[in-house]
């Protein structure tokens, strides 16, 4: 019988445990000012769209100085929903430590494709757009030509996703040129010819196709053999020399 109530007894000690711990704290808590707010933004993509100069300006726009200020009185979850609000911000996280000190966690969106097309924008490695940015100039694929936003987003993108994603095509493809009902062509970093895909209908098999002609034909004749590669007709790569 005994052992039996042991688990129950050993599980309700510990939730006592629990409550008397939580209550404590929240005791003390209430008597803790905020001290300095610690913002670390995540730049490990290699994104630079916003620091931390300027997520202190959104707190203190959206909710003054909070120095001073007893730290169980700021809405930490508000805060992160204000933050999140900026268009570079993919996910934010607030939290106060006992010390006295609010931290702050941004992680940056990563764009993949930038659209040239009016005001231009960039979509990022979620398939939402994002605005340009004045600070910085991501280096990724650019799209430019007829590129409507449905397209950029819903087409290119899965697009670019399997090219940054293949360490030969994300070293080679730069720039795609969109024209009318949505067909492209490639323009690679080295080289000075055009790849003419057509429309990204059967994409993974045309790829491949000039995969196998890039590294078993201009390799070995040259890159500058050929000013257009056309992949349009079914398994078929037609070419135009110079």
């Amino acid at each position: 019988m005994m052992k039996k109530a042991g688990p129950y007894i050993l599980s309700v000690c510990l939730f006592v445990y629990l409550i008397i711990v939580l209550t404590f704290a929240s005791g003390k808590l209430e008597g803790i000012k905020c001290k300095d707010l610690q913002v670390v933004v995540d730049n490990t993509g290699g994104n630079v769209f916003i620091d931390e100069e300027e997520v202190l300006k959104v707190i203190k726009h959206g909710y003054g100085d909070i120095r001073d200020v007893h730290i169980v009185e700021v809405d930490k979850d508000s805060m992160e929903r204000v933050l999140i609000k900026n268009p570079v911000i993919k996910s934010a996280q607030v939290y106060y430590s006992l010390d006295g000190n609010f931290h702050v966690e941004i992680t940056q969106r990563t764009p993949v494709l930038r659209v040239m097309s009016g005001e231009g924008y960039y979509v990022d490695e979620d398939g939402e757009m994002m605005p340009l940015s004045g600070k910085y100039s991501a280096r990724v694929v650019v799209a430019t030509g007829n590129v409507s936003k449905k397209f950029a987003c819903d087409g290119l993108y899965p697009f670019v996703m399997k090219l940054k994603n293949d360490d030969f095509w994300d070293a080679l493809i730069e720039q795609i040129v969109v024209k009318e009902q949505e067909e492209i062509s490639l323009i690679p970093k080295v080289g000075n010819f055009r790849i003419v895909v057509g429309s990204l209908e059967d994409i993974d098999q045309k790829m491949e196709n000039l995969r196998l002609f890039l590294q078993k034909g201009i390799a070995l004749r040259g890159w500058n053999v050929y000013k257009e590669i056309n992949l349009k007709f079914k398994d078929q790569i037609v070419c135009v020399k110079r």
